[in-house]
């Protein structure tokens, strides 16, 4: 799949920090530069470096048509946290709303798909917009047909007792070492917040 080199907003409203917001803050450390700044009334006016010392000057704001508009403009809102419950509080379903009247794609990594929605899939449809649930597995997904034993490669894997106790990062920092000293290397996502960043 190509993914567009989007710019976001994202949507970390009420939970933006430093250990309760793993995909927002995952992007911001690994691709600052597409962010046009993260939605959460608690701690706007400040920045992603202010709450969570790092990510320079992303601007953190309260409302969603500022965040939108910050930059050169968002083109796409990703949901950057995952609200109690898994259940889109009705506040974010407004946001969401405007953002595919706005033609943004909408990028989300909840258990729960927002293109199966029966009023936010509908819509998106009907506006061209594209719902990317990074969770759903693609139509027609080939499984066990023992590829993988093909490919000649060096694999090191990354296993831990929990989500966010640092997998995903231990791995993206090898890589960028691995790269920097010339290696050809990938890395392999298999959570939503890998797949944002690696593709």
């Amino acid at each position: 799949m190509t993914i567009p080199k989007h710019r976001f907003l994202i949507i970390a409203d009420g939970d933006f920090g430093p250990l309760t917001s793993k995909t927002a803050n995952s992007c911001i450390r690994y691709f600052p530069e597409r962010i046009v700044a993260v939605l959460d009334r608690q701690h706007a006016g400040k920045t992603a470096q202010d709450v969570l010392g790092f990510g320079g000057n992303i601007p953190v704001v309260g409302d969603f048509e500022r965040g939108v508009a910050q930059g050169r403009g968002a083109t796409a809102v990703m949901v950057g946290i995952a609200p109690a419950g898994g259940r889109l509080p009705e506040e974010w379903r407004a946001w969401l709303r405007s953002a595919i009247d706005k033609k943004l794609e909408i990028w989300s990594g909840l258990h729960t798909f927002i293109g199966d929605d029966p009023e936010l899939g509908p819509l998106a449809k009907a506006r061209g917009v594209r719902i990317f649930d990074a969770r759903k597995p693609p139509p027609n997904l080939p499984i066990a047909d023992g590829r993988a034993a093909e490919v000649a490669a060096l694999v090191v894997l990354a296993v831990g007792s929990d989500c966010n106790v640092g997998k995903m990062t231990a791995q993206l920092q090898l890589h960028d070492a691995l790269v920097q000293r010339g290696h050809r290397t990938s890395f392999v996502a298999t959570g939503q917040t890998g797949i944002f960043i690696e593709g």
